[in-house]
């Protein structure tokens, strides 16, 4: 195996294949629910079931790899992993990614803690911090509105991680997709409203290395399939993920 002992890897084989066939290895991010973290100690998401459903239908073996969202992208970028789950499909990514078909969106939004002296208008976090992905489409959003170097955006190991730092005072806004930022606030009892929430819906899709267009091509395969025969809508459902 490519990657170090250090790393959570679960393999997932199938008995119809032969002991020969390569695995591919496979990146998801920790820290990230509805769609990709870790319960009881294991992997587990929307991301992750809708991963395995399509490996099923293609009866192909991966072995699946859990870092920090960061080093995903970095390991996949330097050819250690042959396939992320659930990256958004941004102009930025697209110039070093290949992207399956979106299989779901996402609204980015920036929440804030839900009280008095939390800010009222963007224009009060500048000089501020708020934690967010590098390169998203929200952080994007605020360059072009010529707000980006007036307001710190710092990238926390994970958005358990940064909604625990706007908890903490640490921060005075995070940036996250709405299902995620409304599930950690639940899991944390912790009260917030959303501060900015542009029209933008995010595709999130498959992504391999540049130029793996067999990849690519089996994936979208699987899809359709899954999406012509209702069992994408049936993951959607057991993890309340809206489709748009």
């Amino acid at each position: 195996m490519r990657l170090g002992p250090s790393v959570l890897t679960v393999a997932l084989l199938s008995a119809a294949l032969p002991a020969h066939s390569h695995a591919e290895e496979v990146g998801m991010a920790t820290g990230y629910p509805p769609f990709q973290f870790n319960q009881d100690g294991e992997p587990v998401g929307f991301d992750l079931d809708v991963t395995r459903a399509i490996f099923n239908y293609l009866q192909k073996d991966l072995s699946l790899h859990q870092y920090d969202w960061d080093n995903v992208v970095s390991l996949l970028r330097y050819g250690e992993l042959d396939v992320a789950i659930g990256m958004e499909s941004t102009a930025f990514r697209q110039a070093y990614f290949d992207f399956s078909q979106a299989y779901y969106h996402r609204i980015a939004t920036l929440f804030v803690l839900d009280q008095d002296s939390s800010p009222s208008a963007v224009r009060q976090l500048v000089g501020k911090r708020i934690s967010g992905d590098r390169h998203s489409v929200l952080e994007q959003h605020l360059k072009e509105l010529g707000l980006s170097n007036a307001i710190r955006i710092e990238q926390a190991d994970s958005k358990n991680a940064a909604m625990a730092q706007l908890a903490a005072g640490e921060v005075e806004a995070v940036i996250m997709p709405e299902t995620v930022g409304r599930y950690l606030a639940n899991e944390m009892n912790l009260p917030i409203r959303i501060l900015w929430q542009p029209d933008i819906k995010v595709p999130v899709s498959f992504a391999v290395k540049s130029g793996d267009s067999e990849l690519i091509r089996q994936i979208n395969g699987a899809l359709e399939h899954l999406e012509a025969t209702g069992q994408l809508d049936e993951i959607r459902q057991r993890w309340s993920i809206q489709h748009w």
